[in-house]
């Protein structure tokens, strides 16, 4: 190779690398920011000549079906006022968890539309069918106006106080989507909400009272689970944190795993008092055998969540991981012997 050939090859090289930095950057608000790895910022594909069935199937992941397990808190209500057996309290537990579904899908539905430019930016987010471009936006904006339209019509026509536990859950879910999720642990207090109305909606379903222990139970393993996700996002953004999410770039690792610490202590205690107090076991602390699953998982979802990403999909890492699962599964299975055979 002589020296004017080499030099050549040189200047192309050159030339290539600086088009490679500039695809991986964009302008934000005026400054130059840097993003992802140049797939994140690629156009959306063009749905023109997609097939119904190509996009129906984008809608339904959409509605995220792998999230559905967290409308499965419905069934707490039938299964610890020991309703089980209860024909009638059943089918009221599944059509809520059937309407919180609906709910659930129509306002992720939502979400995506609103966070269509941040999710393209987003390394793990931008695979979802609206920010890939496999889900045309007017058509996820009419299914999540049928679904929540639908869910809501539902549940007013099941029951007066069902139908209300529902629309605050709607209204909080949309007020989170448009405004609320840029608030520092405001947001992350109102997804927590979510999973407490959820319980909720499933005791007024089957007509009984739950204790206010199980509760506040819920209310802080959801909190725990939120404030893993928001750990796991910050490491995976990184420094970018700030440009997908403003609030993000005031969450730092450090202060919230001692906040997980904290909730994980609280929970583990809540717990342990709502044994030695539920009205389901009529004063008999035999519930305190399940106190060491729900210790050994709660501790092993913080130790697993923590990896950038795991703690993205919670409900995916409780099947990928056997000790998870295992405690879960664990815990089911010795409530339900405890509650309907001792």
């Amino acid at each position: 190779m002589n020296g004017e050939s080499f030099t050549k090859d040189v200047g192309s090289s050159e030339q290539r690398n600086t088009r490679s930095r500039s695809a991986n950057t964009v302008a934000t608000d005026g400054a130059t920011e840097v993003s992802g790895p140049p797939a994140a910022v690629h156009a959306p594909r063009s749905t023109a000549g997609d097939s119904v069935f190509f996009i129906a199937g984008a809608l339904l992941r959409s509605t995220r079906p792998q999230q559905w397990i967290k409308n499965a808190l419905v069934f707490a209500g039938v299964i610890f006022s020991q309703q089980l057996t209860d024909a009638t309290a059943v089918r009221s537990s599944v059509l809520t968890f059937g309407l919180f579904v609906l709910a659930s899908g129509g306002i992720y539905l939502f979400n995506d539309i609103l966070d269509l430019e941040a999710d393209r930016a987003h390394p793990l987010k931008r695979q979802r069918p609206l920010a890939a471009g496999e889900l045309p936006p007017r058509v996820a904006l009419t299914a999540a106006v049928v679904l929540l339209g639908s869910a809501l019509a539902g549940a007013f026509l099941m029951q007066l106080a069902l139908g209300a536990i529902l629309a605050l859950y709607v209204a909080m879910n949309l007020a989170y989507s448009l405004w609320l999720k840029h608030v520092v642990l405001l947001d992350v207090l109102l997804v927590a909400s979510g999973f407490l109305l959820r319980a909720a909606a499933g005791a007024v379903a089957v007509l009984t009272p739950i204790s206010p222990w199980l509760y506040l139970c819920t209310l802080l393993a959801a909190l725990l689970i939120i404030l893993v996700k928001r750990r796991s996002e910050v490491e995976l953004l990184g420094p970018q944190a700030a440009t997908h999410r403003r609030n993000l770039a005031r969450y730092a690792t450090a202060s919230l795993d001692r906040w997980l610490q904290v909730v994980a202590a609280t929970t583990i205690a809540a717990y342990v008092v709502y044994t030695l107090f539920s009205p389901a076991t009529l004063g008999s602390p035999k519930l305190l055998a399940t106190v060491p699953f729900v210790a050994f998982g709660l501790v092993r979802y913080l130790r697993v969540a923590r990896a950038p990403g795991k703690g993205e999909t919670p409900e995916a890492l409780i099947f990928r991981d056997p000790w998870l699962l295992g405690s879960v599964v664990l815990w089911s299975a010795t409530v339900l012997v405890l509650l309907y055979f001792v």
